[in-house]
């Protein structure tokens, strides 16, 4: 019996040591899991990573359309005096996975990273007709009348640069600047039905104290709150005015009935990189907000109706996500309060559709109080656009796919058909609304748009 006690001890010491020397001097490691789900926002000095990065570099290299062509690259070398995505072949969903590799090296299979960049905004589309903007010098200049301009400008500017579409800027005196433009092989003053456009004058820079507008925001801001000082709200402009290089450029500013805003250029963007074996763009996912874990991440609440003593009706719970109640002081009070998305581009989506999980209780009434909505003209002001509700998914016989009120058990939407807003930006809206002294409690975690999966 002790013979056998002794062999068996035996093996286990061996067995024990065979595992130490396997995992010590053999340079085994034992698989350690870290996924993870986060968010994350490219820094300036990311852009130059980004552009730096060997894979990127051999991709640009390797996407010239000749052996030797570098164009790819130098629009990639760009990014780091840019920082922001330019250019439509510099796509984020191409060279962020290389940066994301280098940055989270050791990050397990299903980690999902919401990255948000800065890229080039969606313009409106006169926007492209100011691409290029010529300044035409003419030592005759002040002319007598405008119709001395045209014969001029067939004169002064060389047939190599009489460009179809092309915008060209005339001092007609030191006080007044017109833009003309070259359409159907002759020359015409630049006339557009969605925007009035406006170029500085010689008279405008000097006020101004300078020839190159380095903060358009702040000085253009005031030029035009001087010239018009009776403008009505959302009166719209574009404006033609030197950079800071020297160089013609364009710009829409709207007045908001204090002051005049620039349009930008330049917005940011989210999209979802997955490790799957290596870091991937998830370019079938449009928007992930789960809330638990990230409080309300990039929505923002508005509150249209708080009756007193109500002071919020949206909040964020790190065990149940976004909640919206209207009960206070063991009493139910009126409320409108919405619950809004970051934007949501569907630009290059072929079927969006929604889904998220919810639950809902302490009142019968959920439709009458929670409500999913989409705009597309939202900005910033739940009141002052258009918003469209989405039919909630019906069972097999016919009843509504939505909480009963009476539990606070989760059910998933099933997917809600985001598809006719393909092509379009989108917001999504989470309205909830009380009166009549009846509030329920709303709970809204997981909200997903994205490209469903499809047979082959």
């Amino acid at each position: 019996m002790k013979k056998i006690v002794y062999i068996l001890t035996c093996v286990l010491l061996f067995s024990a040591c065979e595992n130490f020397y396997l995992e010590n001097q053999l340079g085994y490691e034992p698989t350690i899991e870290d996924v993870r789900n986060f968010a994350y926002t490219l820094t300036e000095a990311d852009y130059a990573s980004i552009a730096s990065n060997p894979t990127n570099v051999a991709t640009a290299l390797s996407m010239g359309s000749f052996e030797n062509d570098s164009s790819v690259y130098v629009r990639l070398q760009n990014l780091k005096t840019d920082k922001y995505f330019a250019d439509t072949l510099i796509a984020p969903e191409l060279f962020i996975p290389a940066f994301m590799t280098a940055r989270y090296p050791n990050l397990s299979e299903g980690t999902i990273c919401e990255v948000t960049y800065r890229i080039t905004a969606d313009m409106p589309i006169y926007f492209s007709e100011f691409q290029t903007i010529r300044s035409v010098k003419d030592p005759k200049v002040p002319y007598t009348s405008v119709d001395e301009i045209i014969p001029a400008l067939d004169t002064l500017v060389d047939n190599r640069m009489k460009k179809e579409g092309y915008k060209y800027v005339v001092n007609f005196s030191d006080e007044v600047t017109y833009v003309y433009q070259y359409v159907d092989s002759t020359f015409a003053l630049f006339q557009s039905e969605m925007i009035n456009v406006i170029a500085l004058s010689n008279n405008d820079y000097k006020a101004i104290g300078t020839t190159k507008i380095v903060d358009p925001q702040t000085i253009l801001n005031t030029y035009l709150l001087n010239r018009f000082p009776y403008a009505s709200v959302d009166a719209k402009y574009g404006v033609i005015y030197k950079n800071d290089k020297g160089s013609n450029a364009f710009g829409e500013f709207n007045y908001d009935g204090s002051k005049w805003i620039m349009l930008s250029t330049i917005t940011d963007e989210t999209m979802s990189f997955e490790v799957k074996n290596t870091w991937k763009a998830n370019t079938s996912t449009y928007l992930s907000e789960p809330f638990l874990g990230h409080g309300q991440g990039k929505f923002v609440i508005q509150n249209v109706t708080l009756q007193d003593p109500l002071t919020y009706v949206w909040y964020y719970s790190s065990s149940y996500g976004m909640c919206a109640s209207a009960y206070k002081d063991n009493a139910s009070w009126d409320s409108e309060a919405w619950l809004v998305s970051p934007v949501i581009k569907l630009k290059k989506a072929r079927n969006p559709q929604l889904i998220f999980d919810q639950a809902f209780n302490k009142a019968p009434n959920f439709t009458e109080e929670a409500t999913v909505l989409v705009s597309t003209d939202y900005k910033g002001d739940v009141t002052t656009c258009t918003w469209e509700a989405l039919e909630w998914n019906k069972y097999e016989d016919g009843t509504l796919n939505v909480p009963p009120g009476t539990s606070w058990v989760f059910q998933t939407t099933g997917n809600l058909d985001l598809s006719k807003y393909k092509g379009k930006s989108i917001y999504i809206g989470f309205r909830y609304t009380t009166s009549g002294g009846i509030s329920g409690t709303w709970e809204i975690k997981n909200v997903l748009v994205y490209e469903p999966e499809t047979e082959e």
